[in-house]
């Protein structure tokens, strides 16, 4: 009965880390985006993105950081333009999405949600739970490498995404 026990026990450390270190990486990753954001554009600051992980209220906090990302991507590319011969009407005719990454981490955020009050509903096993499950998934890791990309042209000083 013991090794059952402990078994069962180490299962469960490993599906923690399983799901824990990816989101510390993810974490990480919305930090450096931040960072990576002069801070007179920055709409936050970056140590607040490790707020999402308190249950239950990074499930409000999670919709404020991907704005906040956004809207200092947006600033950061717009401040690059005003300072361009073209000014900042060049971002919008080469093609710079408004807010980048914010749509689909919306729906990251929306997807997890629905998951989340699938589980605190105990319906976590049905065929419907399943589907917002791996839609969530799905946008998380669009959402991380956007943010990814947009980090890392941010660093080299491209100007749109």
């Amino acid at each position: 009965m013991e090794t059952t026990s402990s078994s069962a026990g180490a299962l469960q450390l490993l599906l923690l880390l399983g799901f824990l270190i990816p989101a510390i990486l993810f974490l990480i990753s919305q930090q450096n985006t931040l960072k990576a954001v002069q801070p007179e554009n920055r709409l936050m600051h970056p140590g607040l993105v490790w707020l999402q992980l308190i249950p239950l209220f990074s499930n409000i906090w999670q919709f404020f950081v991907v704005i906040k990302i956004a809207g200092s991507i947006q600033k950061q590319l717009a401040a690059r333009h005003a300072n361009s011969i073209f000014g900042a009407d060049a971002l919008i005719a080469e093609g710079a999405p408004q807010r980048p990454t914010q749509g689909i981490g919306i729906a990251y955020g929306v997807l997890y949600t629905i998951v989340t009050l699938f589980a605190l509903g105990k319906m976590s096993e049905g065929f419907i739970a399943g589907l917002f499950a791996w839609g969530m998934i799905i946008c998380w890791i669009i959402y991380w490498v956007k943010l990814v990309r947009f980090k890392n042209k941010l660093k080299r000083g491209e100007v749109v995404g």
